[in-house]
């Protein structure tokens, strides 16, 4: 697995060449950035590999050389988790991140009961348990199998016969009540996880963005976490398809626990056209309605 930062931000073109100096002597080296014609800036948008020798050491200490030197305090970053194919072929639980890369695949929440308590007093993060059956409404699903709500995964009735058909195991089904308009309502269910998965190795990446505040005392808000990662031992001897992490996860205000699918699951998923293979936010196939499967990785 290959971890990849991409930097975002704007400065003026006279200044180019002294930002791509300032990478270079970080060992980091960078192509000439875009130039916006109208405003004369150049948006630059790098994207590198972390490894030994460019550590996020390294990246927290270019940026204070781009601060100081040249006056750049607004660098966006993201995170990417770039997996081989030996990965995705030896994995036998895939973490499922998305459905589609629009905005279709969240519903809104549209009065689920929830009891809320504040598991962080720093940082603010809550619990919340879920009190009721989901409420949404079920006409935004439209024709997509599987859609994102408050941190739940709801599955069309299609989806969740076919789950049937092909004896996919290890979850509860909880029928979601509709609150929108008679035409176009379908029946949806909320797939529960029956079993928890051990713990993640502490071999696990953990990161954080040096742009921003540092991570919170609780260990989760602030905090980027790598792709899932077990111990081999701990994985040996799971039955089953669908199952709770042992971590929790959150939205910047919740929590939550993510869901995370066997080989099989997945398999089904993409003989049956609901989704075309993926591997990875950067593939070119990945378009509004293709499922985001990240292996998980033994040590």
């Amino acid at each position: 697995m290959k971890v990849e930062l991409e930097n975002l931000f704007s400065i003026d073109q006279s200044s180019q060449d002294q930002v791509i100096k300032v990478y270079n002597r970080f060992g980091i080296f960078i192509g000439a950035p875009k130039i916006r014609k109208r405003n004369l800036k150049a948006s630059f948008n790098p994207i590198f590999t972390l490894n030994e020798d460019v550590t996020y050491e390294h990246v927290a200490a270019l940026y204070k050389s781009l601060e100081h030197e040249l006056g750049i305090v607004s660098i966006g970053e993201r995170f990417y988790f770039d997996f081989s194919d030996c990965e995705y072929e030896q994995a036998p639980l895939f973490t499922l991140n998305s459905t589609g890369n629009s905005p279709d695949m969240f519903i809104e929440d549209r009065g689920t009961l929830f009891s809320i308590s504040t598991y962080c007093q720093h940082c603010g993060l809550k619990e919340k348990e879920q009190l009721s059956p989901l409420v949404i409404d079920t006409t935004e699903m439209k024709d997509r199998h599987l859609v994102h709500v408050n941190g739940y995964w709801v599955a069309s009735h299609e989806l969740v016969t076919l789950m049937k058909q092909e004896d996919i195991k290890g979850y509860e089904l909880l029928e979601v009540i509709h609150r929108g308009p008679e035409e176009g309502k379908q029946k949806a269910f909320q797939i529960f996880p029956t079993q928890v998965l051990p713990e993640c190795s502490t071999e696990r990446v953990k990161l954080y963005f040096a742009t921003e505040q540092p991570p919170c005392r609780c260990g989760l808000s602030g905090v980027i976490n790598g792709p899932d990662t077990y111990k081999l031992k701990d994985l040996t001897n799971i039955k089953d398809d669908v199952f709770f992490s042992a971590e929790w996860s959150h939205d910047g205000r919740y929590l939550y626990r993510k869901t995370l699918f066997s080989r099989k699951f997945r398999e089904l998923i993409i003989k049956n056209n609901i989704s075309r293979e993926v591997r990875g936010e950067k593939d070119k196939n990945f378009g509004p309605k293709d499922w985001l499967f990240d292996p998980v990785l033994l040590k």
